[in-house]
């Protein structure tokens, strides 16, 4: 018997079944599977080609500028935690402070043992240089305290008046000055004895010191960067020729030199106005009889014994107290040069004095302690808050350098013989007093050095 067919409405019933089962199961629907497109090995390299260059286009960062790329270098080393506060700010330098206050005290000391018989011998009792000496050093004190605690930025609208007044005094000296050991240098003013020439070399430092923190990017042409700084030292020089200063004049050319150096200015210009400058000098020895005394001074420098008891006696008997000495020395106010046999033994040639009480020990530890302090101002310098004190701590410590590097060279007879002190070791008020008003300079600049602390 054959089996009975499906009706119609049972066969529909079930096709509606299926099919809504069928649209429960693909009610989401597959995305089609990707097809990769076909490329040659030349068109890959034209696609990846292409995709650079957008990058390059689109996606290229701005190069930072090269002081930004150094910060950002900088904080990226830095680790988690100091980044906040990479800077600190100095309340005062330290090492520097002690350098000086260590060498006014050591000065002192060997200016009185070099001073006492030729204080007996002028004045009658030993104590006349070194009680003046202390008294000015403590005058000095003062000024340096007075200068450290005073923003060195307030002294830009001083500098002009300071320069003029300086200038004025220059010229009284002419006219009105007195005449020391044939040289008419000193000028009296209500009973104090001074050489404004100390002055000058000041003036010079702090007027290009402001000039150069002015001219800014324009240090490289001719009118900003050389023109302004002929006319500022080239008013002190003819004064310094009718004075016979010869080794003010060579200490203030060095040092606008270097300072003209180290505020950018161009090699050129500097180099031929260095060359016009020492052309000129030799030219005016050579033709005049204004310095007819340094070709006979440097005939003794080649010979000192060609003129034993005139020109040549001081030298000679500065070598014999540093040969004296020998490793260790005499033994401190042991000299014996110092009684009567050398001249200016507690002024010029106190450094001889050194050498032979506390030997080549002494001189070397001596020469050790200026290097540290020369080395501490150039760091103050670079480190200084702005180009002005930049240049104005520069320019005082290389007037230092110099004049320390001029006076052991006369001293031992590594150049012919000038008047020069020794700083914080000769005898002079004015010098010591300037000398540490400029230390408070120094002093005041660092306060506002920033240090970055790692």
């Amino acid at each position: 018997m054959d089996k009975k067919r499906p009706s119609r409405l049972a066969a529909h019933r079930a096709y509606d079944g299926n099919a809504a089962q069928m649209t429960r199961k693909t009610s989401k629907p597959k995305k089609p599977p990707a097809v990769l497109p076909v490329r040659s090995k030349p068109d890959k390299a034209k696609k990846r080609a292409q995709d650079q260059n957008f990058e390059a286009v689109v996606g290229r960062k701005k190069t930072p500028p090269p002081g930004e790329a150094k910060i950002e270098k900088l904080l990226a080393e830095t680790p988690k935690g100091e980044a906040a506060a990479p800077v600190r700010y100095v309340p005062l330098d330290i090492p520097f402070l002690v350098l000086v206050l260590v060498l006014v005290a050591f000065g002192l000391v060997m200016m009185y043992s070099a001073s006492y018989a030729w204080s007996l011998e002028d004045y009658g009792t030993p104590h006349y240089y070194i009680s003046r000496q202390v008294s000015f050093a403590f005058l000095g004190l003062g000024a340096m305290l007075g200068f450290t605690f005073l923003d060195f930025n307030r002294l830009k609208p001083f500098i002009p008046l300071f320069f003029a007044l300086t200038f004025v005094l220059m010229l009284l000296v002419v006219f009105i000055g007195r005449t020391a050991g044939g040289a008419q240098r000193w000028l009296e003013l209500g009973g104090v004895g001074f050489q404004p020439s100390e002055l000058a070399k000041i003036a010079v430092i702090f007027s290009m010191a402001l000039a150069i923190d002015k001219a800014g990017n324009r240090m490289k042409t001719f009118r900003f960067g050389i023109l302004p700084f002929l006319l500022i030292v080239g008013v002190f020089i003819p004064i310094l020729l009718l004075q016979k200063h010869l080794s003010a004049i060579v200490l203030t050319a060095g040092t606008a030199a270097i300072m003209i150096f180290i505020g950018g200015a161009s090699l050129w210009y500097l180099g031929g106005g260095m060359a016009a400058g020492v052309a000129g000098l030799f030219l005016l020895i050579s033709t005049t009889d204004v310095f007819s005394y340094v070709q006979r001074r440097i005939d003794v420098w080649k010979d000192p014994f060609v003129d034993p008891r005139g020109i040549g006696y001081q030298t000679i008997q500065s070598l014999y107290a540093i040969a004296s000495g020998g490793l260790f020395g005499l033994g401190l106010g042991q000299s014996r040069q110092k009684q009567l046999y050398l001249p200016e033994s507690h002024n010029d040639y106190v450094f001889s004095i050194v050498c032979e009480e506390l030997g080549m020990i002494g001189g070397i530890l001596l020469l050790l302690l200026f290097a540290a302090l020369i080395a501490r101002g150039f760091w103050i310098a670079m480190h200084a808050p702005n180009k002005f004190g930049t240049m104005l701590a520069a320019g005082i410590m290389t007037k230092f350098a110099l004049q320390v590097l001029m006076n052991i060279a006369v001293v031992t007879n590594a150049m012919p013989v000038t008047g020069i002190s020794l700083p914080f070791f000769s005898y002079g008020g004015t010098s010591l007093t300037l000398l540490m008003a400029e230390m408070g300079v120094m002093l005041s600049i660092s306060k506002q050095m920033r240090i970055v602390k790692r």
